[in-house]
C-alpha cells in the first residue's frame, strides 16, 4: 500500500456535458453512477469554466491559467497550442514522481500527448466511452496500478459530443427543456438523445467505480468527474451565461473527501490544478491564479472567492469577449461587436453573429445542430450587446440586460473596474488590441463558416 500522502488520481473529463446529471438538478437526464459518486464523495455546485470551448477551457483546467495566459485561445487544431513555457499539470506531476496516463482522448495538443507530460498513452478505439472505460478496467487490475509508485490518470471520450449516434430508451416526452429554450418536437427529440449518450457515458463510467470499489488499490485513489463547458445547445456551449460556463466537479477520495457533502462556494476550473497538487503533497506554483480549494474541504482557513472570471477567443471565428460572475451578478464584455471595437481585427475570422448572442464564435456543433435549425428563424437573432450585465438572483435565466441602465449603474461600474484589474493581472492582450490568428484557424475557419453558410 502506498503512503497516504501520495494518492493516485483518476480524472474523468467528457465533453460537452455542462452541468446535465441528475444530481446536479436535472431531474430527467438518468446518471446513476455518477449521482451514487456525488453521495459517495463531495459535489460542488458552483463551479465555473474560465472558457465555454473545449481547448481552452481543459487548457484552464490543466495549466491553472486562462486561455490567454497559457495560450489556448482556440482550438489546438486549428493553429493553437500551450506556450512552451507553460507546464502541463501531467508534467508538473510527473516531475513529482507520479507515473502519468493518458486514456483515450486529450484536447490541449494535436501533438502526440507525450509532449504534455504523460508518459503512457492508452489509445481507444474511436475514444468511445466503452472502450476507454475498458482500457482503464484492465490498467486498474495490473500491476502497475498496485506498485509503490503513484499514478495520474486522465481518461477522456468523445461522448457526449455531437453527433449522438444512439437508440434512445426515453422518449421525447419524457425530457425536460431547459427555461431558455423554445420547447418544440425537434428539440425534445435532440434532448431525448443527448440524455441517451449520458446515460451510457454513466453506465461506463460505472464499470470502472465498480472495480475500484473491488480493488485495494480504490482505497487510496482519488476519483474526479468534471467536464469542459456546457452543452451543444443554443444559450450554452460558446456563451457566457450559465448554461455555457456552469460545470460539474465531483470529487471522492476516502478518509478525505466523502459523505455526500456540498460545497457552494465560487470556484473555477483553473483552481483544478493547484487543488490536485496540493492533495499529492507537491509544492504549489505561486504564479498562477489557479487557488487550491482543498483547505474549503478540510475546514480550514480559505480565502473564498468574491467573483470567478472567463475569456473567450477563438472557435470557428474570431469573438473576442470577458466575463466576470459573482454571487449575484454577471457581466459580460464584447470586444468586436461594434465596428469601433473589431477596428484591427482579421476580418477573415471575425464572427458573423449570425446566431446573435445565441451562439458565439460561430461555433459549428451548435450551428449546425437541430436544436438551432428547429429555433433559427424564430428567435431574435440581432447582434449581441457590447455589455450585458445580469441580476442573477431576480433574474437566473439572464434574460433582462440591465447595462445602461440607471438602478444598475453603480454595479456596472464596479463589475467593470473588477474586470478591468483581472485583465491587467493577468496580461489580457485585449487591452492592446485584437489577437491576430494563425494560418491554420484562417484556413480551417472559413472552410467551416462556408459549410455552415454563415459567411
Amino acid at each position: 500500500m502506498k503512503s497516504e500522502s501520495r494518492p493516485n488520481v483518476l480524472v474523468f473529463v467528457p465533453h460537452d456535458l455542462g452541468d446535465h446529471l441528475h444530481c446536479y438538478g436535472h431531474e430527467t437526464v438518468r446518471s446513476p453512477h455518477l449521482d451514487q459518486l456525488a453521495s459517495d464523495g463531495v459535489r460542488f455546485t458552483s463551479y465555473f469554466t474560465s472558457a465555454p470551448e473545449c481547448t481552452s477551457s481543459r487548457g484552464c483546467m490543466m495549466t491553472g491559467r486562462h486561455s490567454h495566459q497559457h495560450g489556448l485561445m482556440g482550438l489546438c487544431w486549428f493553429g493553437w497550442d500551450i506556450h512552451p513555457h507553460v507546464p502541463h499539470l501531467a508534467a508538473r506531476l510527473r516531475g513529482g514522481g507520479y507515473q502519468t496516463h493518458l486514456f483515450g482522448m486529450q484536447h490541449e495538443t494535436h501533438g502526440a500527448p507525450e509532449g504534455l507530460g504523460y508518459a503512457h498513452n492508452h489509445p481507444a478505439r474511436g475514444n468511445h466511452v466503452a472502450d476507454v472505460c475498458h482500457n482503464l478496467v484492465e490498467f486498474l487490475g495490473s500491476e502497475e496500478a498496485r506498485s509503490d509508485s503513484p499514478w495520474f490518470a486522465c481518461a477522456g471520450f468523445k461522448h457526449v459530443h455531437r453527433p449522438w449516434n444512439n437508440t434512445p430508451t426515453s422518449t421525447p416526452d419524457e425530457v425536460a427543456v431547459q427555461p431558455y429554450l423554445p420547447d418544440n418536437p425537434t428539440i425534445r427529440d435532440d434532448l431525448t438523445h443527448f440524455h441517451q449518450d449520458i446515460l451510457e457515458m454513466d453506465a461506463a463510467i460505472g464499470e470502472v467505480l465498480s472495480t475500484l470499489r473491488d480493488s485495494d488499490v480504490g482505497e487510496n485513489t482519488i476519483i474526479v468527474f468534471t467536464t469542459d463547458h456546457g452543452a451543444a445547445f443554443p444559450r450554452a456551449k460558446a456563451t457566457f451565461y450559465d448554461p455555457g460556463i456552469h460545470i460539474p466537479l465531483i470529487m471522492y477520495w476516502p478518509g478525505h473527501m466523502e459523505g455526500g457533502r456540498e460545497f457552494d462556494e465560487l470556484l473555477s476550473n483553473v483552481d483544478f490544478t493547484s487543488t490536485i497538487l496540493d492533495c499529492c503533497g507537491l509544492d504549489l506554483p505561486e504564479d498562477i491564479p489557479s487557488r487550491s480549494f482543498l483547505p474549503l474541504v478540510r475546514g480550514e482557513s480559505y480565502d473564498v472567492r468574491e467573483a470567478v472570471y472567463g475569456a473567450l477567443f477563438y472557435d470557428v471565428s474570431y469573438d473576442p469577449m470577458h466575463y466576470v460572475r459573482t454571487r449575484t451578478h454577471k457581466y459580460i464584455r464584447s470586444f468586436g461587436v461594434t465596428p469601433e471595437d473589431a477596428k484591427g481585427a482579421d476580418e477573415r475570422v471575425l464572427a458573423t453573429f449570425a446566431a446573435g448572442s445565441w451562439i458565439r464564435v460561430d461555433d459549428a456543433d451548435v450551428m449546425s445542430s437541430p436544436a438551432w435549425q428547429s429555433m433559427a428563424t424564430n428567435v431574435d437573432c440581432s447582434r449581441p450587446a457590447r455589455e450585458e450585465l445580469y441580476d442573477l438572483e431576480k433574474d437566473p435565466l439572464e434574460q433582462r440586460n440591465l447595462a445602461g441602465t440607471p438602478e444598475a449603474e453603480s454595479v456596472l461600474v464596479g463589475l467593470r473596474d473588477s474586470m478591468h484589474r483581472m485583465m491587467v493581472d493577468t496580461q489580457s492582450p485585449l487591452l492592446d488590441g485584437h489577437v491576430p490568428p494563425p494560418a491554420k484557424q484562417i484556413e480551417l475557419g472559413q472552410h467551416h463558416r462556408k459549410r455552415l453558410k454563415i459567411d
